[in-house]
């Protein structure tokens, strides 16, 4: 099962392009989708709004697709799961794309830029193990010591 996540807002473009590669056969396996507060309603996946926790989806998910909020993309890096992670252009600040790229530089996230690539980039992604989990504590003790060093 691939299952996927946009937060508490709405990120309607994700939603619509994983229904649609459902639809028409280019995403072959069940999907979830945690909607938030988007106006599209998938027909062709399996969907909710919100979720006292996303536990249950992640433990039965071979591959997560998650909006690039920090604390989602931390929690599945902590879980060792394989992870597609997509910018939320609706953001204001664009803080999503800095730390999307800043991860997927080090190896630690796929990042799709281009909604288009999600069938090609889930077929990969599913094809290899799963990833170690990230220990999250020492990767931002890492962080911290690398802008230390810089200032």
């Amino acid at each position: 099962m691939i299952f996927v996540t946009v937060g508490s807002i709405q990120f309607d473009d994700l939603v619509r392009r994983i229904d649609g590669d459902v639809e028409s056969g280019r995403i072959k396996e069940k999907v979830i989708i945690q909607i938030g507060n988007g106006s599209y309603e998938p027909r062709f996946c399996e969907f909710f709004r919100t979720a006292p926790g996303l536990d249950s989806y992640h433990a039965r998910a071979a591959l997560v697709i998650g909006h690039g909020g920090t604390g989602t993309t931390l929690e599945i890096l902590e879980k060792g799961l394989r992870l597609i992670s997509v910018c939320n252009p609706g953001m204001i600040d664009n803080h999503q794309d800095e730390f999307l790229d800043a991860l997927a530089r080090r190896g630690f996230v796929t990042y799709c830029r281009d909604l288009t690539q999600l069938p090609q980039l889930i077929e990969t992604l599913l094809a290899k193990p799963p990833p170690a989990a990230v220990n999250v504590s020492a990767f931002f003790g890492n962080v911290i010591a690398d802008l230390e060093a810089a200032q």
